[in-house]
């Protein structure tokens, strides 16, 4: 058997640290940040503690890198680019695919929002999640600025809110809640 190429090596690395992500967001999600240790990850993904340290400096390292890969799979929805005039219908299909995208992957919104809620935890993600907003911010400004708004960032923290307000009934009651009626809802105030 020939030795492995630095190729197949790099592709073992991005296969383990996807597993661990994937298993550190199931767990975080279940049981929290605060409950959730590295012991029980590496038993859930089917490797050893010392493994998941040879890819994360610490639980916080790993979180960090769950955070963020989740964010910047959200913001990637937003297809506004440097655009002089946003259109509204932009708005609308950001607003749907984010909707799309809490239906596909409801254990990363019910961690977000968890942790989101836990000042301790949430302290030491913020300096990492707090840039990936930014964008978003700027662009919903900059569009109820175009709509004549009287504080165009008030309104956008409104219609974050209320994006965040969806989210959470949602996950609490995925089965009953009318979904495409809020989003009628949301859309027509936008």
């Amino acid at each position: 058997m020939s030795p492995r190429t630095d190729k197949q090596f790099e592709t073992i690395r991005n296969e383990k640290i996807k597993l661990i992500s994937k298993t550190a967001l199931k767990l975080f999600a279940e049981h929290g940040y605060e409950s959730t240790s590295i012991s029980m990850i590496a038993k859930e993904a089917g490797i050893s503690k010392g493994l998941i340290y040879n890819y994360f400096e610490s639980k916080v390292a790993l979180l960090r890198l769950v955070m963020e890969k989740g964010l910047k799979e959200f913001m990637s929805i937003l297809s506004i680019e440097n655009e002089t005039i946003i259109q509204r219908n932009k708005i609308i299909d950001f607003i749907d695919r984010g909707i799309q995208t809490l239906i596909d992957n409801p254990e990363y919104y019910r961690l977000y929002f968890s942790l989101t809620m836990q000042p301790k935890v949430s302290d030491l993600i913020k300096n990492d999640i707090l840039p990936l907003f930014d964008k978003l911010f700027t662009i919903f400004t900059k569009y109820f600025s175009q709509k004549g708004e009287t504080n165009p960032y008030v309104k956008t923290r409104y219609l974050m809110a209320v994006f965040d307000g969806i989210g959470i009934h949602y996950l609490l009651d995925i089965e009953n809640f009318p979904l495409n009626e809020v989003r009628d809802i949301l859309v027509a105030q936008f």
